[in-house]
């Protein structure tokens, strides 16, 4: 592996020293003595390393440290000085330098500290080539994330994969929650061990545990002569994803809670528990919220689940993403189909990003399926789209066009905005059935802002 050097130095004789002491086979090493002849390189080359001299002409180094460290945050910077103190280095190293080094050091020193950097550096090369292998081999569709709600939640998978703090994810049916955690396994230090992932909902209760927890030999009647591994203990040092986590029953919650804080499970039948290592991340499109007031989640487990919360916006809501999208489906199933369809009509277009879309990407993904195995024309055309059970009149729900009636006739003194506020709840959660997440979107305002106005005017639902 070669690295790229960048030596920035206002005093030529500092730059060939320095090119001398560092020079080796696997190193490009190049000099600049002044900013503008930095910033071109730096712009041109893919520059590794960039030793910074503190005291330039022209600024002080700390100012470009902070430039260069906006511009290029993947780029380490070793800050040189020949005025070194503690402060200078607090300083320097607050604002991102790698390491510190004064002018008068021993040229050992100076390799050594070098040949340290770039040892790192090679470690993070080699882990990010690693991790692109895996996506590549990876059998999941690549995330489509034009829109800004989209941007977002990538950012926030990417900001939280680098932790093993428990991730929960929320977002309505088809938004593809599953992929968000894979996601976040992909861009963590545990990508290249085990994820695995259960539905909560999709196995009988009285069977979740021992798949869960696994059990011991003779544990129950029919329980396998060697036990069993659950799928926790399967997920060692890797990822367990627990979709459909407002299934589970109260007392799988007792027990997954105490997994959480223990980082140990016992195995059915087991009198010892088992140490694990597995990062947890949760899915629902539940409010949880709305189950631990009706006392069908316990509050700890939402609180201990709730640490990094990641939502999936809608496709509704992703309206820039709903072309790409459907196009990604399409050259999916040409390939799958031996189809050669090519084009989408401008009606067809203007439909899918007009639809509602209550389904989200599983709606879309099997409404382009549908599509693309009657069409023999290679055009996506409307009527194609329209042999979907759905109706195409009617792309927006009639609740998102909610009619609210306010009737004042305050008595002396009464509070006219008070008096409206309380009706418009009353309203929106009589057309919302109680549903207190769908009164806040018809009201436009956070659930946290509705329970708030439930409290303060005294309502019953």
């Amino acid at each position: 592996m070669k690295f790229s050097l960048l030596i920035l130095d206002d005093e030529p004789m500092v730059c060939n020293s320095l090119r001398r002491i560092l020079e080796e086979e696997d190193r490009e090493i190049l000099t600049a003595t002044n900013l503008k002849k930095a910033r071109e390189v730096l712009q041109s080359e893919p520059i590794d390393l960039l030793l910074l001299d503190f005291k330039l002409d022209s600024t002080d180094g700390i100012t470009f440290l902070k430039e260069v460290r906006e511009d290029f945050p993947d780029l380490l910077v070793i800050m040189i000085t020949a005025y070194g103190n503690i402060d200078i280095a607090v300083e320097a190293m607050r604002n991102g330098a790698y390491d510190f080094i004064q002018k008068k050091e021993e040229p050992d020193f100076i390799r050594y500290t070098v040949s340290r950097a770039l040892e790192n550096l090679r470690l993070k090369k080699e882990v990010e080539e690693l991790r692109r292998s895996f996506q590549l081999e990876s059998p999941l569709p690549a995330i489509v994330a034009f829109s800004q709600g989209m941007k977002r939640t990538l950012y926030l998978a990417e900001q939280f994969a680098q932790t093993d703090s428990t991730v929960l994810i929320t977002g309505e049916t088809g938004t593809g929650k599953n992929l968000i955690a894979h996601y976040v396994h992909l861009n963590s230090h545990r990508f290249n061990r085990p994820f695995i992932s259960i539905n909560c909902a999709a196995i009988p209760h009285e069977l979740l545990e021992s798949e869960l927890f696994g059990y011991e030999k003779g544990a129950f009647t029919g329980a396998h002569q060697k036990g069993k591994k659950g799928l926790i203990e399967q997920a060692n040092g890797g990822t367990l994803f627990l979709d459909e986590i407002g299934e589970l029953s109260l007392d799988l919650q007792s027990k997954l809670l105490h997994v959480l804080e223990r980082n140990e499970i016992y195995r059915l039948g087991a009198e010892t528990p088992t140490t694990i290592d597995v990062r947890f991340i949760a899915a629902t499109n539940s409010d949880l919220q709305e189950l631990v007031d009706q006392k069908k989640f316990r509050l700890d487990l939402f609180y201990r689940l709730n640490v990094a919360n990641i939502q999936v916006p809608p496709l509704r809501e992703r309206k820039e993403d709903i072309l790409p999208i459907a196009k990604q489906f399409i050259e999916n199933f040409n390939k799958k189909f031996n189809k050669k369809v090519h084009r989408i009509t401008v009606e067809a277009e203007n439909f899918l990003r007009s639809y509602y879309w209550p389904g989200n990407v599983r709606e879309l993904r099997n409404m382009i399926e549908r599509a693309m195995l009657l069409n023999r024309s290679g055009i996506l055309k409307m009527e194609d789209l329209s042999l979907n059970p759905i109706d195409v009149r009617c792309p927006e729900p009639p609740s998102d066009h909610a009619q609210f009636k306010v009737l004042l006739n305050p008595a002396k003194g009464e509070n006219l905005l008070h008096l409206a506020q309380r009706q418009l709840i009353e309203q929106a959660l009589e057309i919302a059935g109680n549903n207190r997440s769908r009164a806040a979107r018809l009201l436009g305002i956070p659930r946290t802002s509705l329970n708030f106005y439930i409290q303060k005017y005294g309502l019953k639902e």
